[in-house]
């Protein structure tokens, strides 16, 4: 089977804005640019749409020649920590609240049974067996630590959620030292990835999963960046994007000059968790 063929591929492109003259003696509007226009690109024959995500000094590299992308970046998964303070001096029932971006439910609210005379570290451990029971929770979070101190690590590395949160305090019991605010002991930091318009991990193929046949010539490419900031870059061009930027480059001609075959494209992380939407046209 061979890879989808494009067909009538074409770039728009285009600035444009009108002005009006304030000079003595002088009326009207005056348009200055170039209006929307469209170009024929009738060398291209194959064409992608790829999303490319990179955290700060991560990079995605595609191969000029497979478009098969090498991601530098594995990403770190994050970890909260809660720390359990006082002994309990009424029988009852501690209330946890666990507060998270993707915790259904969140915030969510945790009854645990504890015991008078229990220390710290004894109702910790009874809070961490709850938290592990807790299906919300440990689909997305790995529930740990010891002594005093209650985890949460994320199970998959992405970016730092900054809600994430343990919340200790008495429910029914007494003794408990209020702990509102847990502490982000190591943050999340998303992975590079690069992925097809379907979500699926890019690795060379079109949408529908089949391998692109070498690239001779580049004839369109163009970034909008979503997200965050981060630099593009060639043998023979370089420029930073940011949130809502857009750079595009196309031709009428054989081939892209700035953009060859033999090289790579590479998109590193500058600030933040950068993300951008790559539109590729080549044959």
């Amino acid at each position: 089977m061979a890879a989808i063929n494009t067909g009538s591929a074409r770039a728009y492109y285009g600035l444009q804005a009108t002005a009006e003259p304030t000079s003595e003696g002088t009326s009207g509007t005056l348009t200055i640019g170039q209006a929307s226009t469209s170009a024929s690109l009738p060398d291209s024959t194959h064409a992608i749409v790829l999303a490319i995500e990179v955290d700060s000094t991560y990079t995605v590299e595609l191969d000029g020649e497979t478009l098969v992308p090498t991601l530098t970046g594995a990403g770190v998964a994050q970890v909260e920590t809660a720390t359990a303070a006082g002994t309990i001096g009424t029988s009852g029932n501690a209330t946890i609240i666990v507060t998270g971006d993707d915790i259904t439910g969140s915030p969510l609210t945790v009854s645990v049974a504890v015991t008078s005379g229990d220390t710290a570290a004894t109702w910790a451990g009874k809070v961490r067996t709850a938290l592990n029971a807790t299906a919300a929770i440990t689909s997305k979070y790995t529930v740990g630590g010891a002594t005093t101190a209650i985890t949460l690590t994320r199970t998959s590395a992405r970016y730092n959620d900054s809600t994430l949160n343990i919340s200790l305090d008495n429910g029914t019991c007494t003794g408990i030292t209020t702990a509102a605010t847990s502490a982000n002991t190591t943050a999340g930091v998303n992975p590079a990835k690069c992925w097809r318009i379907d979500g699926t991990t890019y690795a060379g193929d079109d949408f529908e999963g089949i391998d692109f046949s070498t690239v001779n010539d580049y004839q369109g490419f163009l970034v909008r960046a979503t997200s965050g900031e981060m630099e593009i870059a060639t043998a023979k061009f370089q420029d930073e994007i940011a949130a809502g930027d857009v750079v595009q480059k196309s031709t009428t001609g054989v081939a892209l000059a700035s953009i060859e075959s033999s090289g790579n494209i590479t998109f590193t992380g500058i600030s933040g968790y950068g993300k951008a939407i790559v539109t590729l046209m080549f044959n």
